[in-house]
């Protein structure tokens, strides 16, 4: 039994880890690098190289967290100074994904530890365990990207707050401040922790909590330590490359930062040019709309429907599906007990620190955020949400219902592991028919591009198949999900390539993210008939607007 009397913590915590960097290895090596990752990776390797020049074009979205990836190559090229390598950098962006895997044991330590401090050992273990075997988390914590990282941090952050308010710790209070600064440098959506951190002090100050703190520093000092910390993290990581720029010398593109000059243009900027470059960028993008000739994002796409300005309910659904069910009725059962024992003392010392990024995060992502792709955007929530749950299991430890959690928990284990090891495709049993997963979610809900073995592993089974014809044409056809739905916004122009699918009924799927059609020469003519000028001018049925080449340098 994994909860025996006298068995030290730390070696049941060890035992759980071991497995599951086995299983993220293999993982590692059974998929292809995603759309993402060669771009995240190179950012990464311009940091270590000392290039403080960044370009916005390319790397407008990257944050310098991703040198950490690099550290690998590093090493290796100190070790031998006159490597060169000659495959694109491959090699190096796969061992690069093993830095990111080694965040996700830190995140999940500090789920463990922060559960156990809230709601006791039992409930810490738990937790422990179900981010464990949460497919997005196994996704994600083997590419070469800022969303773990950024799932660290800003849990990070509201726990040494949290730790400083119940210790009155120096020590505590600048782990905070590191913490938020190195989220800053993970996600630009991390910017709105300059918002979160005064909420929840100012909530707990008009609460009267802070009334019995004899607290050891002033706020001035406090302050002060913050600002600092941040101003050097943001500034040293960009390479304090054109510090104290004036606004005026700035080329903006975005609403917000083009009135900011036009009233404080003579104003220097106390950050990096390429730090607030790469914001005007994020803040221009999200504000255009996606799906359009300048955009560079598809358009948000979600139960059969395309918006280029997203959807209210785009994450309440994606969370709906992506989600074990397991884990949704445990959320959903925490969520129940916290309003039945609520008492507003308890809530705003332990709860809120825990729920107050997540009603945010959810509101801003779902009806302010324009560029929807998929569950790696919201993900920065779920450590929140694992931990809160630690006050379901606490309740059913002490009631001797524990036997729900072990249920619960089999229950999540088996639908997990039967997608190993290509956890990203991962839908729960809400959608029973994974060849139909497309009619419900795309883009990177269903595929990263990351599943190219598996397509090339059955092409080797079945010969017959034909991948991506050029035109519409009889036979065994394999067709990728997101290309069948519009959503290739690399296509350059050739994003209407497949309409003619979008309609048929797939025989089968490899992964739900390829989807085999059997075209019988009838069909085929017909369907030439139906869609040729369609494809011929790039008409699509209930796209939000007209097929645009992506946005050109």
């Amino acid at each position: 039994m994994i909860l025996k009397k006298n068995t030290p913590v730390r070696w049941i915590i060890l035992g759980l880890i071991i497995p599951y960097i086995m299983v993220q290895s293999y993982c590692i090596q059974k998929l292809t690098l995603n759309v993402d990752e060669p771009t995240f990776g190179t950012y990464g390797l311009t940091i270590l190289k000392l290039q403080g020049n960044k370009d916005i074009e390319i790397y407008g979205s990257k944050l310098p967290i991703v040198a950490l990836n690099g550290i690998p190559r590093a090493f290796e090229q100190i070790l031998h100074p006159g490597l060169k390598k000659a495959d694109w950098g491959y090699e190096d962006f796969r061992r690069g994904r093993y830095i990111t895997l080694i965040a996700s044991i830190m995140l999940g330590l500090l789920v463990f530890q922060w559960t156990k401090e809230l709601y006791g050992e039992f409930a810490g273990l738990f937790s422990f365990l179900f981010y464990l075997v949460c497919p997005n988390f196994l996704t994600h914590s083997i590419f070469v990207h800022t969303d773990v990282y950024a799932s660290l941090f800003l849990t990070a952050c509201f726990y040494f707050l949290w730790k400083y308010h119940q210790t009155n710790k120096l020590k505590h209070f600048i782990l905070f401040s590191l913490a938020v600064a190195l989220a800053e440098i993970s996600k630009f959506s991390m910017i709105f922790l300059y918002l979160l951190v005064p909420v929840l002090l100012l909530t707990r100050y008009f609460l009267g909590l802070n009334s019995k703190e004899n607290r050891r520093q002033s706020t001035f000092v406090l302050l002060g330590i913050f600002v600092l910390i941040n101003l050097f993290i943001i500034s040293a990581t960009h390479l304090f490359y054109q510090m104290f720029l004036p606004l005026k010398e700035y080329h903006f593109r975005s609403m917000a930062f083009i009135r900011l000059q036009e009233i404080f243009g003579f104003l220097p900027v106390p950050l990096p040019s390429s730090y607030i470059s790469s914001m005007d960028d994020i803040m221009y993008l999200d504000a255009i709309g996606n799906g359009t000739q300048i955009s560079i994002s598809n358009p948000p796409y979600i139960l059969g429907r395309y918006n280029p300005f997203g959807f209210w309910y785009f994450y309440f659904v994606t969370l709906f599906y992506k989600i074990p069910i397991a884990t949704l009725l445990i959320w959903g059962g925490s969520i129940i007990y916290t309003i039945k024992k609520f008492s507003r003392s308890s809530f705003f010392k332990r709860e809120f620190y825990l729920l107050l990024p997540v009603v945010f995060y959810l509101i801003y992502l779902d009806f302010f955020y324009t560029t929807q792709l998929g569950i790696r955007h919201i993900m920065i929530i779920l450590p929140s949400l694992f931990i809160f749950s630690g006050v379901l299991y606490s309740w059913l430890h002490a009631k001797g219902k524990k036997w729900g959690v072990f249920l619960l928990f089999t229950y999540q284990f088996i639908s997990v592991a039967l997608y190993f090891p290509h956890f990203l495709p991962y839908t729960n049993e809400f959608i029973m028919d994974k060849k139909m997963v497309y009619k419900k979610l795309g883009d990177t809900n269903l595929s990263f591009n990351e599943g190219g073995f598996f397509l090339k592993s059955y092409l080797e089974k079945n010969k017959d198949a034909i991948v991506a014809p050029d035109s519409i044409m009889a036979g065994k056809i394999v067709l990728d999900a997101n290309g069948v739905l519009g959503l290739n916004s690399g296509a350059k122009g050739k994003r209407y390539k497949f309409i003619w699918a979008k309609d048929l009924i797939p025989v089968d799927h490899i992964h739900s993210q390829f989807l085999i059609y059997d075209i019988t020469p009838k069909m085929a003519d017909s369907l030439r008939n139906i869609y040729e000028e369609n494809i011929k001018e790039g008409v699509y049925k209930d796209y939000p607007v007209p097929f645009l080449p992506v946005r050109e340098k």
